[in-house]
Parts: C-alpha cells; sequence; structure tokens
C-alpha cells in the first residue's frame, strides 16, 4: 500500500487501510463486516476506486469451445501431483492421472519418481491399444 494513495483519501483513511489489510476485499464485502462489528469503530465504509483493485479483479476471456477427441487416445488429459507428504506402501509419492477425453476414462498411476512417468505412459498406450485392437 502507498502512502500517496492513503493520503489522497484523508477521511476514508480508515477504509482504506482495513481494505488493503483484508487483501482488497470490495466495498461491499467489507460493508458486510463493518455491519457485523467486525472492523473495530469502522461503520461506513467508502473506498475510492483504484487501479489496482481494478486491475486484479478484471476477469479473463473464457477459452473458446474446443473440438472433442474422435477416438481414443486422440486427446489426452494428465497431470502430475506430488511429492506427496505421506507415501504409499511401494514408496510412491507422486500419482500420475491420464483422462482421455473421449471416453472420459480416467487413470491414475502411482509413480517412485517422476522421471518414471514417460515409461508409464509408453505402458498406458500399449495397454489402451490392446484394449481397443
Amino acid at each position: 500500500m502507498s502512502s500517496v494513495f492513503i493520503s489522497s483519501v484523508d477521511s476514508n483513511s480508515d477504509s482504506v487501510v482495513w481494505h488493503a489489510m483484508l487483501g482488497h476485499f470490495s466495498q461491499d464485502r467489507m460493508t458486510r463486516l463493518a455491519k457485523g462489528g467486525l472492523l473495530g469503530s469502522l461503520t461506513q465504509v467508502r473506498l475510492p476506486r483504484s487501479e489496482p483493485c481494478l486491475a486484479n479483479k478484471a476477469t479473463k476471456k473464457p477459452f473458446g469451445k474446443a473440438s472433442r477427441a474422435l477416438s481414443s487416445l486422440e486427446l489426452l488429459h494428465s497431470d502430475i501431483c506430488g511429492p506427496l507428504n505421506v507415501g504409499a506402501r511401494n514408496g510412491a509419492i507422486y500419482i500420475l492421472t491420464l483422462i482421455d477425453d473421449f471416453s472420459r476414462y480416467g487413470y491414475v498411476y502411482p509413480l517412485s519418481h517422476r522421471h518414471e512417468t514417460l515409461d508409464v505412459f509408453k505402458c498406458f498406450v500399449a495397454e489402451v491399444e490392446t484394449k481397443l485392437e
């Protein structure tokens, strides 16, 4: 929070300070908190329109419609999670998830190390191709 921003709103500096301390809550949310007596002696919230708040709350344009896969293994969605705090019995601390876009069937593979991903992926493709043919 800059001193220039606070000094430009001397009469409402309590609102501005609470606004900054609460992670730039909206005026509506802060008004509800003030009515509930949760902002100390602050009873009326008046916030100036600030560029940083408006920039942070700008919405992104949605993704366009993606085309769906027309056959299995044409499009896969994957993620590697980990390292996890608690390992599995086999020592796996990572989880590889693969989702086939066509069938929407999900597969989960435990991994001990991230470098196992390519080998597991090759086995996955071979297994799905075998099941399909």
